[in-house]
């Protein structure tokens, strides 16, 4: 039922940024919530989440969208190795961590993303878009990520911060 809500959640949001969105920009760009909703999900639940509502978002994204199918579902997948990588490490708050994964998140969604579209014969000037389309695109995400990162970190439930690298050891003998 959990992943029902998800891909509804997400279908809207894609919706929404197929409707209204394009009305809002920002340095020139749309934020993406779908990528962001992904993204802060995976940084709040964790990596076992992530490999599913990862690719729930990524479907409900390419249903909306004029670019094959599939195309978001690839590029929505280092969410989930960023999502792992997050976990390595306690942290006190993971709003941060939410940041940063939404920023690198979207760079390789974009990188992945001209991939795809150069690999099915669609002209792709590299080095405009990643200066023009990119980097704006990574700034933006970051900007909204609050927006989205708030309800999902509210309605989780709270989590104890799981260490999996390298931290403190103590000893019982001192």
């Amino acid at each position: 039922m959990r992943y029902f809500v998800v891909f509804i959640i997400a279908f809207l949001l894609a919706m929404l940024g197929v409707s209204a969105m394009p009305y809002v920009r920002v340095l020139g760009i749309t934020p993406d919530f779908v990528l962001i909703f992904a993204a802060s999900w995976a940084v709040v639940r964790g990596q076992d989440e992530a490999l599913v509502v990862v690719p729930i978002a990524g479907l409900a994204h390419d249903l909306t969208t004029s670019d094959p199918l599939g195309t978001s579902v690839l590029a929505m997948t280092p969410i989930v190795l960023l999502a792992a990588a997050v976990q390595l490490r306690s942290v006190d708050s993971q709003f941060l961590p939410a940041v940063v994964v939404v920023a690198v998140a979207s760079l390789l969604y974009s990188i992945i993303s001209m991939f795809v579209l150069a690999a099915i014969g669609q002209d792709v000037s590299w080095m405009q878009a990643l200066l023009r389309v990119v980097l704006p695109f990574a700034i933006v995400n970051a900007l909204f990520t609050p927006i989205v990162y708030l309800p999902v970190h509210w309605l989780s439930p709270s989590a104890q911060p799981r260490l999996l690298g390298g931290g403190r050891i103590a000893s019982t003998l001192s």
